[in-house]
């Protein structure tokens, strides 16, 4: 089986790994559409279009299932993709659920990318699972961004990073929400900064398990078949921009043994 996994960079291989680590039996897809990064300065009906150009690209790749695995185009897009595809889509959201129960001073911090901070979406999920917790939202519109060019931007992410941290500090935060899936690959940053009486939530598990819910609904015999399997699946990796960054992209993969095939891809949206 072959699970398309999509991001604007080099984020989304915080999910990927967690796949490989969970269901390394796999064959993985990885998309990284740095042609159109950054996502935070696109319309929303941009995005939506390049989405749904995406899902096409998998469909034709004949994958079982997609993740996208990226918080902005997560919550301006799926449902555009949904309506599009007829493939389990699996989509990542801030795990503020799990935040809001683990948080001891009621003091969480949620990091988003600016579109995700100011959406709908991350309204609904906090106002439903708040209860009386005290939410810091905060957003940063170049980090991800500079995360996808580590480690030349190494001394600027860390800056960013202090900054940040010093805020949620002053503010007394216990629990930080990593709501973007480029932000966990710095993670140890974070928690370097913050100590270790701050809790840090990424959303990588929930997502995983979200997939295999998914693919044991849709395909009842095939997926169960093929968990008995002690073949590892394939990686290959696809950029939009050329094949100048891909070792820098390759080099957050954690299994990179099993890495097949590196290519660009030049999609028409």
């Amino acid at each position: 089986m072959k699970i398309g996994v999509m991001d604007s960079g080099a984020g989304g291989i915080t999910i990927l790994n967690t796949i490989r680590q969970k269901i390394p039996m796999l064959d993985l897809v990885y998309l990284a559409d740095e042609f159109f990064a950054p996502y935070g300065e696109r319309s929303p009906a941009d995005i939506q279009s390049r989405v749904v150009s995406i899902g096409c690209f998998f469909e034709s790749q004949n994958v079982d299932a997609i993740v996208v695995a990226c918080n902005t185009a997560t919550v301006i897009a799926i449902d555009a993709l949904r309506a599009r595809i007829a493939l389990p889509v699996i989509g990542v959201e801030p795990a503020v659920k799990p935040a809001f129960r683990v948080s001891k001073t009621r003091h969480v911090a949620v990091l988003a990318t600016p579109l995700t901070a100011h959406s709908q979406r991350l309204k609904e999920l906090i106002s439903l699972w708040r209860e009386d917790s005290n939410v810091h939202i905060m957003s940063s519109p170049t980090l991800a961004f500079d995360i996808d060019a580590w480690p030349q931007s190494k001394v600027v992410v860390e800056e960013t990073v202090k900054k940040l941290c010093l805020k949620m500090i002053e503010s007394g935060i216990d629990t930080l929400v990593l709501a973007c899936t480029h932000y966990p690959l710095i993670k140890k940053l974070f928690a370097a900064e913050l100590g270790p009486d701050c809790e840090i939530i990424e959303p990588s598990e929930g997502v995983v398990a979200q997939l295999v819910r998914r693919l044991n609904q849709t395909y009842p015999t095939k997926f169960p078949a093929l968990l008995s399997s002690v073949t590892k699946g394939s990686i290959e990796v696809i950029s939009t921009k050329g094949l100048d960054n891909m070792d820098r992209l390759t080099s957050w993969i954690e299994d990179r043994d099993s890495i097949t095939a590196k290519k660009s891809i030049n999609l028409s949206v």
